[in-house]
Parts: C-alpha cells; structure tokens; sequence
C-alpha cells in the first residue's frame, strides 16, 4: 500500500514538457504514422538529429514502441480535443506553467520569433495526451521497479524492504523522473529485474532458463537506454559468478542479444543499418532550419571521452549532484559493504560494481549531469541497486539513514512539486516557486481547479500516506544515539549553502539566497525533528504508556 500510495502521487502530477518529452512524443506520432521520421513535429524538439535530409528522435525506440498502443487508443477516441480543453483549464490557473516561458525555446528550432508562441501552444496541448503515455511507460515502471526492490531487500534485511524502497522513490532523482516521460524509469526497471531474477536463480539449484531470461530482461533494457549496455555487462559477471560458467555464459549472452535485436532492427529500418545510430547525428545547433550544426555527440565514442575529475566533483558536489541534493545515497554504499561483511559478496559487489561503472561513465559524458535535470539523470539505473543497500543501512544505522532519508526527500518533494527540470544554476528557482505558490498542474487542475496549492493537496496526501505507511510496515527499534545524525545533518546544511564553487560550478550548490537557506533548514528541522521524536516519543497526557487491557479467555 505504502508504494501504490506513492504511485498515485507520481500519477497526480502533469509535469510541463520539455525537450526530452517531445522528442519521445515526436517518436511516438511518426510510429504511429508508419515512420521514423519526425520532419513534421522537428520545431517542437532540440533533441534530434538530422540525417540524409530528415530529421529524427535521437532517443531509443524502446519506450516510444511501449507506449505507441496507448497513443493509438487515445487518438482512436478523438482524446486531443479532451487534451486541448485540459491545456485550457490549465491556462485559467492562477499558475500557468504550460504557458511559460512564451515560445522563448522555440524561436531557435526552426519556428522562428513568429512561429514560436504558436508552437508553444501545440506543446502544451498535447502535455495531456502525454501525461497518459507517461503513467503507462513511467509510473507503472517505476512502481514496479520499487516492488522489485522491496523483493529483493526484503531477503537482505528482512523487514526493511519497504523502507528502502519508499526512499528510493522519494528520497532520490526517482520521485522526479517517474512522473516524467523519460525512459531511465523503464530502463531501469528491466535492468534491476535481470539482477533481480539473477538473485532468485542464485537462492536455488542452477536454471539455465532463469539466467536466460535475466539476459533477456538486460537487453531489452538496451532498447529504452543504450548505456544500459554497461548494467548488462556487470549482471553478466554475476551470472557467470557461479557454475557451470560455459553454459550460463552462453545462455545470459545469447538471450541479451536477442532482447537487444529490436533496437538494431529499428536502426536497420530507420537509417538503413543496424549499427547507425540517430544519436550520432544529433543536431548541436538548432538555427532557423533546425539543423545548423551537427556533431553533438561527436566526441570520442558517442560524447564518451576518458573521466574527468572535475566531473566526478560536479556528480557529487554541484549544484546537482547526488550527495548535495539526495545524502541518503551515501548510506546505499555503506549498506553494500555490511553485505559484503556478512557473506552476500556477489550481490555487494554488483552493487559497487554498478555504481563505479556508472560513475566513470558519466565522468566521461561530455554532459555528466545529462541536462537541466534535478541531478545527474544517467545514473538512475544504479539507484534502485544502492536502494537494496538501504536495507541493512537502515538496520544498522536507524537514525543516521533516516535522517539523510528525510533531508533527501524533502529536496526531491520540492522539485517534483515546482519544475523539476532545473537550469544549470541549480535548484535556488525551487523555493521561490514554493512560496510563490507556482507549482505544477496536476489532474485537478486539468479539471478545472484554479488554486495551484488546492490542486496538489492529493499529491501531498499520498506521499504523507506513503510515508506513514512504510513506517508501519518497518519494524520497531532502537532508533540509537543521534549524536552522528545530527552531526551529518549539520554538516551537509553547512555545505549545501557555503560550499565555494567547485569545478567551474557558478553557483554555491544550492544557489545560495534566503529562499534556498529557508528550504535547506526547513529539511533538516524536519529531519531533526522526526529523529527526536523516533528517539523520545511523546506520552499522552505525561503518564505511563497506555497498554490495551488482556482479553479474558475462560
């Protein structure tokens, strides 16, 4: 209950569009119209590529393909014109977001100053039809992702499993991207489901068809999100980790390449090769054609050149970065390597093996933090694994870990409230927008609710439920001194705010301001309030604890 109450909380959200989203949209409409092409729909996106004198989604076809059925089922019913009286409603709100910025991105994309608020206003009618698409091949995901999860810490840290996987949905970049309609969701969902049936073949005897399937699931990992290649790679080793290796090498092998042939199959039918790739011809500069400057990704293999160290600095300490915006990640590592101490070496070394990998990975992507993304969106397929660390972190470091936990979502709860697609500058528009009151649309607004703040009380109500919920479902225990928790929470407050600009980060992480001071002491009054609570929890009335009176039993 705990994850399906966070689930309808990420389904309440309509986030605005974004570039990502409709080129994932454009992806779907020339699907749907027996093409790949997206010459008609090119204006309304920057994330294309222009090849042979056509333009092109640069995106993976994965998530376009899953979420083409339901786009022809909408447009089968006429829904447009529902969405057009949606965009409308939203419009009447006292926050328009969809409205905003006034075709300001599009004057650059082929529409020109005189074309763009009319582009603007086609984006945000078709908002509705992709809020649809996205609670199919994004919030179904990621609940199913966080199921999966508490499966697996469940058998780690019995009774902890639903801890971990509620803070993986709230307390990371997860509570953001699962209302969002970008496949890292999707991706990551199949990739931890490979290393998830992995686990259930290791509890038992050998099953060359569970390790083929676990192959089957990371490849089809690959065709929503390339780079899921690398988790491939990793669960691969872990297959092979126990005997007979010939035969599970073979058989994880074979069926990854099989779960990856529809994306080859796509690139084949598309642009006339297998191994060609849109990504590869991605537009660097839009100008009034659309396509002034080719050569986004042209650097080193696919934008991948050797890791930087001042990108490694940017992942963890920008303004965006894991450990300024969600700490709690920190203790997925620290909950690895208890595991590795008591015996589950194979499952903690998967851990930190897909974290590093990942880590260098995006260390070397010219763009490590992947866009104005509220962190660095290409790790989110680590995520779900450092969750399962969460478990035995929790056990072994209550108040520490739930502290950060709290501290973590309250910085993802204030974005996915506001605009979670944040400028390079980091995250000070955040608070602003909250005491503003300018939050995101949600299904009320669609329907006419006016009052932003009226609007997103069913958002907050779900998450306050699955909160309690998952605290229901943990077992009770000594929370510990939180002497150390205290202290970690002051030191990240101390650093979020006067941390000097590192690695050419224009901004102190957090953007510095009295806003973004009220929203950093707001989550650690709150993380220091919840843990003296769980510490010294309150008596009714100052005397003892009630205790229900004994049934007689004759």
């Amino acid at each position: 209950m705990a994850i399906l109450s966070l689930g309808l909380a990420w389904g309440f959200l309509m986030h605005s569009m974004g570039w990502s989203q409709s080129a994932f949209y454009a992806q779907v409409r020339a699907l749907a119209s027996g093409t790949s092409q997206i010459d008609r729909w090119h204006r309304e996106t920057g994330d294309k590529a222009w090849v042979d004198g056509h333009f092109y989604s640069v995106k993976a076809p994965g998530l376009a393909a899953a979420t083409l059925p339901v786009y022809l089922g909408l447009d089968s019913i006429e829904a447009k014109h529902w969405a057009r009286d949606a965009a409308v409603a939203v419009h009447r709100s006292s926050w328009d977001p969809w409205g905003l910025p006034h075709g300001l991105p599009f004057e650059s994309s082929g529409s020109g100053r005189a074309r763009a608020p009319a582009t603007q206003a086609r984006v945000a009618e078709s908002a509705p039809i992709v809020w649809v698409l996205t609670l199919v091949g994004c919030v179904l995901p990621a609940i199913a992702l966080l199921f999966a999860v508490r499966w697996v810490a469940e058998r780690v840290e019995p009774g902890y499993g639903t801890a971990a996987a509620i803070t993986l949905g709230i307390g990371t970049i997860v509570m953001t991207f699962a209302a969002e309609y970008f496949a890292h969701l999707a991706s990551a969902a199949l990739g931890f489901a490979s290393f998830a049936v992995l686990y259930v073949e290791r509890e038992g005897a050998p099953r060359l068809s569970l390790v083929a399937g676990a192959g089957l699931l990371a490849g089809l990992a690959v065709c929503f999100e390339y780079p899921l290649g690398l988790l491939g790679v990793v669960l691969f080793a872990y297959a092979l980790a126990r005997g007979p290796r010939v035969p599970r090498g073979i058989a994880y092998a074979g069926a990854a390449v099989a779960g990856a042939t529809p994306a080859l199959l796509y690139n084949l039918w598309s642009l006339g090769s297998p191994f060609r790739f849109a990504y590869s011809h991605a537009v660097a500069e839009l100008g009034r054609s659309g396509h002034a400057v080719l050569g986004l990704n042209s650097s080193g293999f696919f934008g991948i050149t050797a890791p930087s160290p001042g990108a490694a600095i940017d992942l963890l300490l920008s303004g965006r970065g894991l450990l300024t915006l969600t700490p709690v990640v920190a203790m997925g590592l620290v909950g690895a390597a208890l595991m590795h101490r008591r015996g589950q070496r194979a499952e903690a070394r998967v851990i930190l093996a897909a974290a590093i990998g990942f880590f260098l990975y995006n260390s070397a992507y010219w763009q490590p933090l992947g866009g104005d993304t509220p962190g660095p969106r290409l790790m989110i397929p680590v995520l779900p694994f450092l969750a399962v660390g969460l478990a035995p972190a929790f056990r072994r470091f209550r108040a520490l870990t739930l502290g950060l936990a709290i501290v973590s979502g309250t910085m993802m709860v204030a974005g996915a409230l506001t605009h979670p697609l944040v400028p390079s500058d980091g995250i000070a528009s955040w608070p602003q927008w909250l005491i503003r009151g300018d939050l995101e649309p949600t299904v009320l607004t669609a329907l006419g609710v006016t009052e932003p703040w009226l609007a997103i009380l069913p958002v907050l109500a779900a998450l306050a439920a699955a909160v309690t919920l998952a605290a229901r479902a943990t077992p009770r225990g000594q929370a510990g001194p939180i002497g150390p928790a205290l202290g970690a929470l002051v030191a990240w407050g101390l650093a979020s705010i006067v941390t000097p600009s590192i690695a050419g980060d224009p901004e102190p992480p957090l953007g510095g301001g009295a806003a973004t001071l009220g929203l950093v002491m707001l989550a650690v009054c709150a993380s220091a309030l919840t843990l003296a609570l769980v510490r010294h929890p309150p008596r009714l009335g100052g005397g003892p604890r009630w205790r229900p009176r004994r049934a007689y039993v004759p």
